[in-house]
């Protein structure tokens, strides 16, 4: 089961619903935090606020699922270990409304568990007595996707080891998580000798623990680099092999 990629990394997130013609627009903007809910060891929930900054009222469904990682694929799966409370939440314009995200029975072990969060935008009901609100304006449902961890002791961290891969001509770091938390990568620099070039900006990823995932180079990366890598906020230093 898969979805679009998610937007991951700022402090807030913001959906927008436009309209396909002018003077029809009506954009609606959501913002949601925080965008990195964890539930920790001995708590039973964590908080989810939605905003809606925009002029009409917006029902969004909140869902919950299974995340885990297999042969560098991203997988999700229905579940019922964690819930979102109320699951649709209708928020008038300017108002904000707490969903509770709650893990029904604690875990078992020292495991970190790993989920999705899932914020789709309902469409408004159409009015019958209305026909031209459905032919006139094209109103663009969203979906927003945030992870959620949830822990049964304390956090330990992340431990990682790289290597490339080539496969029908195309260049891949693989990347490999032995430890039990999470690492979420950002700007991952190639480093050949004492110059670091970066190749992929930003949010690169996660590796979930236990897992392994890869990413294709640019052509023009470093062939023999170290791999430089914000992981959970620190940059990391990752010897590679061919």
């Amino acid at each position: 089961m898969k979805f679009a990629s998610p937007f991951l990394g700022s402090i807030v997130a913001v959906l927008l619903a436009g309209a396909a013609y002018p003077g029809t627009a009506k954009a609606a903007a959501v913002v949601l935090w925080p965008v990195d809910p964890v539930i920790h060891a001995g708590e039973n929930a964590s908080a989810l606020w939605i905003e809606n900054k925009g002029a009409a009222p917006v029902t969004l469904q909140v869902r919950a699922l299974g995340w885990s990682q297999a042969k560098g694929d991203e997988n999700y799966a229905q579940q019922d270990d964690v819930v979102a409370s109320p699951p649709i939440a209708s928020v008038p314009p300017g108002q904000r409304q707490l969903v509770r995200i709650i893990r029904r029975e604690p875990g078992h072990g020292d495991v970190e568990h790993s989920y999705r969060l899932l914020i789709d935008e309902l469409p408004p009901v159409v009015d019958p007595n209305k026909p031209t609100s459905s032919s006139a304006q094209l109103s663009v449902q969203m979906r927003y996707s945030i992870p959620l961890f949830t822990y049964d002791a304390a956090e330990t961290k992340p431990t990682l080891s790289a290597y490339f891969q080539i496969q029908a001509g195309k260049r891949y770091l693989v990347i490999r998580n032995t430890g039990t938390k999470h690492a979420r990568l950002v700007d991952l620099r190639l480093r050949d000798g004492g110059q670091a070039t970066t190749v992929l900006p930003g949010l690169v990823g996660y590796v979930l623990a236990g897992s392994t995932m890869r990413w294709e180079l640019p052509a023009t990366a470093p062939m023999m680099s170290q791999v430089v890598v914000n992981v959970n906020g620190g940059d990391v230093a990752l010897s590679t092999s061919a």
